[in-house]
């Protein structure tokens, strides 16, 4: 009977802990966020966070805040009902005070009804995209977070590691979109920056560069001030939110055509014949920019021809030294016209009439603009010959 009673009473308590229990946010002092379940812990100086199954302890003295969805919920539609019907920059306001509280459906709400009213509004677009990005990269953090060992005491024993490590992702990763975005920003592109903790006056601080200049210079040409200076601590506060002109129309021109013609079915799309594959679902973020950097990264080896001498010899897709003998442009031209034609394979269709294709000429432009050294991205990314299985388990497999 006494087992009884005590086995009921040790029920309720662990119903009551769990109750007790409640999905939040909880921000550090420096800048982390843990999204879990939150609670008191049972000593009463620290607070546990538990993240798919995984509880994270930190002290209150390293709590910054703690927030839940319903108090954001309701001031979120507080200040929407406040708004006038027809008011786009303060729903793309209300979208950013959203996305900075990492409530991100709340955040993608606003972004649509910006949108919705003006359908031309190029923020709303930056801002969608943005939240998937940021989702993404917490996503990680997470992962991250719940894959370190919790702090144990003398009664306790930590999990084992697990069997395996992951397969690597079949995508770059957010992080990996920051280090291109970095390396091809040019001063006089319109991209939206987000300084973070500060970063421009510590920048001043610790650079002595003189603040009135710093202050009249474009938000671009700030941050390849504060890149150059090699600083950690001053690059990872600083996140380019949208793309650069040259991969903004990587995304919205060049690929495109790029996808209709060599990533089509039986090339390099599904099949990944021709030894690289290119991801046809490009619309989402990640896979734009690792298609970007597989096109990058390849090269093939081929015979000369007149120009180069009819030995074999090693070129790349992208030539940014000679743009129009890039492979990508010179596998587009019918083989009787190209000079380093395309292998001869059935079916082949060509992308450009001639080199005076308007298609071609803005192609061969396009890579003209690009910096006549190709940059270290900093990126160890295989590319894949194939395309990955379908149940390849992937962080990065998201929208983007």
């Amino acid at each position: 009977m006494i087992r009884q009673w005590w086995l009921g009473l040790f029920v309720i308590c662990l119903l009551a802990s769990a109750l007790l229990a409640k999905q939040g946010t909880l921000k550090t002092k420096d800048g982390r966020r843990f999204q879990g379940d939150i609670q008191n812990a049972p000593d009463g100086q620290s607070v546990n966070v538990t993240i798919r199954g995984a509880t994270i302890t930190v002290a209150r003295d390293d709590v910054d805040s703690i927030t839940y969805p319903a108090d954001a919920a309701e001031e979120f539609h507080n200040r929407l009902k406040a708004l006038d019907p027809y008011d786009v920059k303060g729903r793309l306001d209300l979208c950013r005070w959203a996305l900075e509280a990492h409530e991100y459906d709340l955040a993608t709400e606003a972004a649509l009804e910006a949108q919705r009213i003006d359908p031309h509004e190029p923020n709303a677009a930056i801002l969608l995209d943005t939240i998937v990005s940021q989702k993404v990269l917490d996503a990680k953090l997470n992962s991250r977070a719940t894959a370190a060992p919790a702090p144990t005491t003398d009664n306790t024993t930590p999990a084992p590691p697990p069997a395996a490590s992951a397969p690597p992702s079949q995508y770059l990763t957010a992080d990996d979109v920051q280090l291109i975005r970095r390396k091809e920003l040019l001063p006089d592109d319109q991209v939206r920056i987000d300084f973070r903790a500060d970063v421009r006056k510590r920048y001043l601080a610790l650079s002595g560069a003189d603040a009135a200049t710093f202050d009249g210079e474009s938000p671009a040409q700030q941050a390849l001030d504060i890149f150059q200076t090699d600083n950690a601590k001053l690059i990872k506060d600083v996140r380019i939110l949208s793309d650069p002109n040259i991969l903004l129309a990587f995304r919205t021109r060049i690929q495109p055509r790029i996808l209709a013609g060599c990533a089509a079915a039986g090339c390099h799309g599904s099949t990944g014949s021709g030894g690289f594959f290119l991801y046809p679902d490009a619309e989402k973020i990640l896979v734009a920019y690792t298609n970007f950097d597989i096109l990058g990264q390849t090269s093939r080896k081929i015979v000369g021809g007149d120009i180069f001498g009819t030995g074999p010899i090693t070129r790349p897709m992208i030539d940014r030294l000679h743009n129009p003998l890039s492979l990508i442009l010179q596998f587009g031209l019918p083989r009787s016209v190209a000079a380093l034609p395309h292998p001869d394979v059935h079916d082949f269709k060509p992308l450009f009439r001639n080199e005076l294709d308007p298609n071609f000429i803005e192609m061969s432009n396009w890579i003209g603009t690009f910096n006549v050294i190709p940059p270290d991205y900093g990126i160890h990314f295989v590319i894949p010959t194939s395309e990955p299985p379908a149940t390849q388990p992937s962080a990065q497999n998201a929208p983007g």
